[in-house]
């Protein structure tokens, strides 16, 4: 089964939950260009467990842009399901720490994320009863 999410969805909890105003846009299938301080490329790669693993890729200016993002950002994201590894360029949001998906993952497994025409694609499929 799939659950389709808009973007800009995506933006609007951003924002209500964390007061972050990020723009998002898909440039190509599985990467958005996110807009905060400077523009990232996040590329999606992998889902396991819930944890959603994303790259990002930066350049030049945008280097040091996302630095100073990350030092104001860092307060904002403790106690966050977003977790920022500066050196590996890498984000993984645990999907686990979302407290309105709590429940809903207690029934269904997230087993691919896309990015797909503005909209975040989610595979799924229903647990097993234990």
């Amino acid at each position: 089964m799939q659950l389709v999410i808009p973007l800009s969805e995506v933006q609007q909890f951003l924002s209500n939950q964390y007061n972050i105003d990020i723009d998002l846009k898909n440039i190509e299938v599985n990467k958005i260009e996110a807009t905060y301080i400077d523009s990232v490329v996040l590329i999606i790669k992998e889902v396991k467990d819930e944890v959603v693993l994303i790259h990002y890729e930066v350049d030049g200016l945008a280097t040091i842009a996302t630095k100073v993002a990350h030092f104001f950002l860092k307060q904002k994201l403790t106690n966050s399901p977003i977790e920022w590894d500066l050196k590996n360029e890498q984000v993984k949001i645990d999907l686990n720490k979302i407290k309105k998906l709590k429940g809903f993952l207690k029934f269904v497994c997230i087993s691919e994320i896309h990015v797909v025409k503005d909209a975040i694609v989610l595979e799924m499929y229903v647990r097993a009863k234990k």
